[in-house]
């Protein structure tokens, strides 16, 4: 699975931002070496019930599947479970949407033990609604008037076994979630930092300049699945500061509950670093995603400080900050969806191969706490 793959997406308006969707969903293959031999982009105002896209397009992609032994076709939304049971029963190989894709991912990913719950709770709360699809191989033969066949008989056995399952993962994570807590209140008192962003902007990279550390970094998503937490000085005082997952757009809903523990040290900050990479497109876009999920789904008190930082300057000609600055704001105000609209954000653009930008860095996070 995932060594040949077909992207297929829909859009309604911005066939751009369709691209970087599946721009996206490329990079995420490529945590498993997969290749993307094509990408299919339609545009559609509302998918279709049973084929996601127009039976055109479909036919043609068919057509294009059989005659280059791609393995997997991989859809850029969440799919129904008739949409799935149709599309396999057409294509006749892997049909895997954006869910399950990055379900896959998180799996790979998770080396502790409560990430790898979280993940197993969230691949097991996604395949039980699919778990009849699943099936869809058995013959169902009644056994008399009003009888089940064998493969109804395991669906509801494997049903069982997964909602069990799903009650003691769930009790699992209820205990490690206090064991944070008792972790956080032990530390109350010290003033932390909390750096939050899209995947993949360089979040770690920053970290380990400003604590001395030599984290793994890499150019691909979700390199990281948990929040690292280290410190250190600025004028004699410990400082916490928290490098935590990054965020995705589309991300399924099965997973939020993955994001727990980096959540959960957000809330908790005194300081917010917001890392926006310079050299990524829609970086207005995901500014607002961010924010947006800050302030509406965590409800982020309005007096954290936050500083914005733009960072990989050094791949970027001519960029203006005052520029980006007044576009930032203007998007700020023009969404309606933002609740703190007057919030001040405090704004930095640096290099991480820069010494200097990295001091000065630590000399606004200075300023900001108040130190």
């Amino acid at each position: 699975m995932y060594k040949k793959n077909i992207l297929i997406g829909l859009f309604k308006k911005n066939k751009n931002e369709a691209v970087e969707y599946l721009n996206e969903l490329e990079n995420l293959l490529k945590i498993f070496d997969g290749k993307v031999t094509k990408k299919f982009i339609q545009k559609k105002r509302n998918k279709n019930y049973l084929s996601y896209i127009g039976k055109g397009l479909l036919l043609k992609i068919i057509d294009y599947k059989n005659s280059n032994n791609i393995d997997t076709v991989i859809f850029d939304d969440e799919l129904s479970l008739s949409q799935l049971k149709y599309l396999e029963n057409l294509f006749k190989c892997n049909i895997i949407d954006r869910t399950k894709l990055i379900l896959d991912i998180f799996a790979y990913k998770a080396k502790t033990f409560y990430s790898k719950i979280q993940v197993q709770l969230a691949n097991l709360e996604y395949v039980l609604p699919r778990l009849k699809n699943m099936w869809g191989h058995l013959k169902r033969q009644k056994g008399g008037i009003g009888g089940r066949g064998p493969g109804e008989k395991e669906i509801e056995t494997d049903k069982r076994l997964i909602r069990n399952k799903i009650n003691i993962l769930k009790n699992k994570l209820k205990k490690i979630n206090k064991e944070i807590l008792i972790q956080s209140n032990n530390r109350k008192g010290l003033i932390s930092i909390a750096i939050v962003g899209y995947t993949n902007v360089g979040k770690t990279t920053i970290f380990n300049k400003i604590t001395n550390n030599n984290y793994k970094t890499e150019n691909k998503l979700f390199t990281t699945l948990d929040a690292k937490i280290n410190n250190f000085n600025i004028k004699k005082k410990k400082i916490l500061i928290i490098d935590t997952i990054g965020f995705l757009r589309k991300i399924p809903t099965k997973l939020i509950e993955s994001f727990k523990s980096s959540i959960f040290e957000i809330k908790k900050s005194n300081l917010i670093l917001h890392i926006i990479d310079l050299s990524s497109n829609f970086i207005f876009n995901k500014f607002l995603f961010i924010t947006n999920f800050l302030f509406n789904e965590l409800s982020i008190d309005d007096n954290k400080p936050i500083i914005i930082v733009f960072n990989k300057k050094d791949k970027i000609k001519n960029f203006n900050l005052l520029y980006l600055k007044k576009q930032i704001r203007i998007k700020i105000l023009n969404n309606k969806y933002l609740i703190y609209q007057k919030k001040k954000f405090l704004f930095l653009s640096i290099s991480t191969n820069n010494i200097k930008d990295i001091l000065k860095l630590k000399n606004i996070i200075s300023k900001a706490i108040l130190i």
